[in-house]
């Protein structure tokens, strides 16, 4: 099948903003803003070719996460209803990525995913009416995590590279924060009190502390594990879209350079004799 499994393309970047994350220039560059999700979930990347969500988009080169499970991948095996609340509040709701091969894992109750909003325990982003992950689950200790490794994913795709994040960030707080890996060292860091007015911190319905938050890496500082953390109540997103590239090659022009600069050092060493 023609799909994210096994596509080849590029993925453009979108366009960059002057904020780097965790002070590592070459590291990432952080852009904010989507478009409308035509599943009333919300916003979600502008690289998502349909915002309906109807068939995901993974023949675009692109997995959308939505916490949905009507929305899995095309051909991936169903995910998992595990983290899902109990009763009405989990109906319609899954983490499609672990059946693509991609590994979830959580402090203890460290994830919840749900349709609802729980006082004090989780609220969805704002606009969001679908179903959405929040760090912990209710009832959860502090602090917790979730993290989201694709390291096995990529091994079975070749020589190729996360190079695009996107997710739906709802009411942040000054508390979340989203860490990206290579292997055990640490690419990048995002928090929520660097994207936000900490008088507005945990607003559920202001666009400053409800962004959809876009970040684009080098293939040199490529991630394959993403790590959710918060310190309080709670750490809500919604919509995560990667992307992958494949590792750049010196353009044809490029190696006749090399070549030329090659055969010039020859004769050189060659007239010194």
């Amino acid at each position: 099948m023609k799909n994210f499994f096994s596509s080849k393309k590029f993925v453009s970047t979108a366009a960059l903003l002057a904020i780097v994350a965790s002070s590592q220039a070459s590291a990432a560059s952080i852009s904010f803003g989507g478009q409308m999700a035509g599943d009333d979930s919300g916003l979600t990347s502008n690289f998502v070719a349909d915002p309906s969500h109807a068939m995901n988009d993974g023949a675009n080169g692109f997995f959308v996460e939505t916490f949905d499970s009507a929305t899995a991948l095309d051909g991936a095996p169903a995910g998992t209803t595990e983290y899902n609340a109990t009763g009405a509040a989990g109906v319609g709701c899954a983490v499609n990525s672990t059946g693509s091969g991609i590994v979830v894992t959580s402090s203890t109750d460290g994830l919840g995913v749900r349709n609802d909003d729980v006082n004090n325990g989780a609220a969805a982003p704002a606009n969001d009416n679908t179903c959405y992950g929040h760090t912990p689950a209710i009832g959860g200790d502090l602090p917790a995590w979730v993290e989201i490794d694709y390291t096995a994913f990529l091994a079975s795709q070749g020589d190729f590279g996360i190079t695009y994040l996107g997710f739906y960030w709802g009411s942040i707080d000054e508390y979340n924060t989203f860490s990206f890996f290579s292997g055990d060292d640490l690419v990048a860091e995002i928090d929520g009190e660097t994207l936000t007015n900490a008088a507005n911190a945990g607003n559920q319905t202001d666009p400053e502390t409800n962004r959809y938050v876009n970040i684009d890496f080098s293939f040199a500082d490529a991630f394959d594990r993403v790590r959710i953390s918060t310190t309080g109540i709670a750490g809500e997103f919604d919509n995560i879209v990667i992307g992958l590239a494949s590792r750049p090659v010196p353009a044809p022009a490029g190696l006749a350079f090399l070549g030329l600069g090659l055969l010039g050092l020859s004769f050189s060493r060659k007239f010194k004799k």
